[in-house]
């Protein structure tokens, strides 16, 4: 994997009327495959910072999003407008599922970069649990000799 791309992610999640925000820069591989736009990164876990998991964030043509993670908090989230999907979510101490409705999935992705900016619920037994609010942004990092983004092929 190449990561010759400069990703900032911005995460806040408002339960109870209580938000907390989350913001994260990192390297990051970026690339066009079969139509759709991959994003992908290390995350590591405060609790073990010898360990990381990584994130792929996949955007496809039709603007479905879809985020999977590995390592002790395994989850695949698929994020549609309009749509509620259900997920389950995996922690060390067991899984649940989850409800997550999709309000908005905006995006202005083009080759060298931009920004994705995603808004939705999530419900656990159809109770709210917390209103979310993702944006990412991903530009090439400087001293990138590829000029745009690489297409590959699966």
């Amino acid at each position: 994997m190449e990561e010759n791309y400069l990703l900032s992610v911005c995460g806040t999640q408002t339960v109870g009327g209580e938000s907390e925000k989350i913001e994260l820069e990192t390297s990051a591989s970026y690339v066009l495959r079969n139509g759709s736009r991959y994003i992908t990164y290390k995350e590591y876990d405060p609790e073990h910072p010898d360990g990381h998991f990584r994130t792929t964030v996949k955007i496809s043509p039709e603007q479905v999003v879809t985020v999977m993670k590995g390592g002790a908090e395994n989850h695949h989230l698929v994020l549609e407008a309009g749509k509620r999907h259900k997920c389950e979510y995996f922690t060390p101490y067991g899984s649940m599922m989850l409800g997550v409705y999709t309000h908005s999935v905006t995006s202005t992705l083009t080759d060298r970069g931009g920004e994705l900016k995603v808004s939705y619920s999530i419900d656990i037994e159809s109770q709210l649990a917390s209103s979310n609010e993702l944006i990412l942004q991903i530009k090439e990092a400087e001293g990138n000799v590829n000029g745009s983004n690489r297409t590959e092929n699966a």
